[in-house]
């Protein structure tokens, strides 16, 4: 009996593996690579290395934590991203930009708008106009918090098969992490010999290059979702009154004026005041209401609405006046895909939003506070207690680049690398608790150095890297740096990739715009709006007790992603949390 040849075993009858594999040649893992890029660099860029130059125009810790608030235009993306649910871009009368098709155009066209902000930024001195960087900032992260929408959408459009999704996932964080190298490693080592102006001159002129992937990627299909220009996705609004549907839209477009008013009002009021609100009170007193108006009044408005059209029905097209229309529009781009989440994940939907609340707090809460731990003053006191050292390093610019923006950034594409390998021969919710666990006690490391890094040391001695890093030139200081960022960023990396491959196969590609958007959204809103109180917190207690508050907050991620790793071991079939809904016919 002749054996078979492997060019003869279909695709499906082929290990996951290597599936994954033979996809790695296509033109979109290129594409994937280039446009992940030109996403990681306005998010270095403005939440990463921009603290660094706010640090050496001697910003506090605690007037960086309010500018972190920043990063809100990433976790509320989710109220425009259904501007992007259905695939369509204007005609604005640039020869060619229309005919890339409307992912790929409005990718492009983003990038650019990116570069060019980047390009004002430079012309920025924070020291003395700290509102015009807050400004520019402000629509760096709308833009890149746009180009997100696009490009996730785009990326779940795009992959034909679980093994695309998984190795897209990974090729994501690898393309992230290396502008990571860019705006981090090359920027911190301009620093020291060049004005901060020319190195945000050069990012922008980066990110213009990293535009290629555009060029590149291919555009999906949206045929199967839209039908001659017309969005032809099923739609819970078709048993409803147009009475409800009008009153649940303005019920979610109140609730979220209301809380992006509350933050921006905080924001204003906080920036170069000189008594300036707390913003521990503010994430105390109206922190709660913020999330419950964002997103737990539109959830349960979804849940109870599905009581009344527990199935989706043909889309709605031009029934009732222009207000009905519009409502109904509203509904589709927005109430539609949390209700599908709904529908699918049922009482689970509770479950897996705390899981994506919490996940990435820790890292989100702490990295905004890096660089100011790195480069800070160690001579610094406490607020608290006088006696004693605020608890950060004094590195250089250098030192930081060596340590967190070259071995640091390797060590998060290896993590990836990993984290890659281990979704293929593993699976997803091990390497999910795997990475929340290490996430969170890598938090220890910096405690350590905080108060002297002495248990690093021991390490460093116990292992012989002291002797193997002394070879490369590092002094004892610098290898406990580099080792514990190293060690961090390994387990980073491992839990990014897990964690966006995790988001992905909660999705639904019929609402992917919106719904990765949404569990975005929430995975940065709470480390968000943390970032305020955190600062204060690490003014008045030093580095070493917030490094232990992180850690202990990690574990909470640690037992959410054990309950759901048991929850789909013990549902029947493994809970699918995954079930493509058909376009109407």
């Amino acid at each position: 009996m002749s054996g078979q040849s492997t060019t003869d075993i279909p695709d499906k009858e082929r290990p996951r593996w290597e599936r994954a594999l033979r996809s790695l040649g296509e033109r979109k893992m290129l594409a994937m690579l280039l446009l992940s890029f030109a996403a990681g660099i306005p998010y270095g860029a403005v939440l990463g290395t921009l603290n660094a130059w706010l640090t050496a125009e001697g910003i506090t810790p605690a007037e960086i934590g309010v500018l972190g608030f920043i990063i809100l235009a990433y976790s509320y993306k989710f109220i425009w991203a259904p501007g992007f649910q259905k695939a369509w871009f204007p005609k604005i009368g640039i020869p060619g930009l229309h005919g890339l098709g409307p992912r790929r155009a409005w990718l492009l066209t983003m990038q650019a708008v990116i570069a060019v902000l980047l390009a004002l930024l430079a012309f920025s001195q924070p020291a003395t106009a700290i509102g015009y960087v807050a400004l520019v900032g402000v629509l760096v992260a709308f833009s890149s918090a746009t180009h997100d929408i696009v490009l996730e959408a785009w990326r779940i459009e795009i992959a034909e098969s679980d093994e695309d999704k998984d190795l897209m996932s990974a090729v994501y964080q690898f393309g992230y992490r290396i502008a990571g190298l860019f705006t981090g490693l090359f920027a911190l080592m301009l620093a020291d010999h060049i004005p901060w102006s020319m190195i945000y001159g050069m990012i922008a002129v980066g990110m213009l290059i990293a535009a290629i992937g555009s060029i590149i990627a291919p555009e999906p299909d949206h045929s199967r979702m839209q039908v001659n220009g017309v969005d032809a996705r099923p739609s819970f609004a078709s048993k409803l009154r147009p009475s409800t549907i009008r009153l649940s839209m303005l019920g979610v477009a109140i609730g979220w004026a209301i809380a992006i008013t509350m933050i921006v009002t905080f924001a204003v009021s906080s920036l170069g005041a000189e008594d300036p609100p707390s913003a521990a009170v503010f994430t105390r007193e109206q922190g709660p209401i913020i999330v419950i108006l964002s997103i737990i009044v539109p959830g349960i408005l979804g849940a109870v609405l599905l009581r009344y059209s527990p199935q989706a029905g043909s889309h709605l097209v031009d029934r009732g006046g222009r207000a009905d229309r519009a409502a109904q529009a509203l509904f589709h781009t927005i109430l539609d895909p949390l209700m599908d989440l709904i529908q699918r994940l049922k009482w689970a939907t509770v479950l897996i939003l705390a899981l994506v609340l919490s996940y990435r707090f820790v890292d989100l809460i702490w990295g905004g506070f890096a660089y100011p731990f790195y480069l800070g003053d160690p001579t610094v006191m406490q607020i608290v207690n006088p006696g004693v050292s605020l608890g950060a390093l004094g590195h250089t610019n250098t030192d930081v680049a060596i340590a967190s923006k070259t071995f640091g950034v390797l060590a998060t594409v290896a993590g990836a690398a990993v984290g890659g390998a281990m979704l293929l021969f593993v699976g997803r919710l091990p390497c999910l608790f795997i990475g929340a666990f290490l996430s969170a006690i890598t938090n220890l490391l910096f405690a350590d150095l905080a108060i002297g890094g002495a248990g690093m040391d021991a390490f460093l001695a116990f292992t012989g890297l002291d002797n193997a890093l002394s070879i490369v030139g590092m002094d004892q200081r610098l290898a406990r740096l580099t080792v514990a960022i190293a060690m961090e960023n390994l387990a980073g990396g491992l839990a990014s990739v897990a964690f966006v491959a995790f988001l992905t196969s909660i999705v639904n590609p019929a609402f992917a715009a919106v719904q990765y958007a949404l569990l975005v959204s929430l995975t940065m809103l709470i480390g968000s709006l943390g970032r305020g109180a955190m600062g204060e917190y690490i003014d008045n207690y030093g580095f070493h007790d917030f490094f232990v508050l992180t850690a202990w907050l990690g574990g909470i991620a640690v037992l959410l992603t054990a309950i759901e790793w048991a929850r789909q071991k013990l549902a029947p079939g493994g809970a699918p949390l995954q079930t493509e809904t058909a376009p109407a016919e």
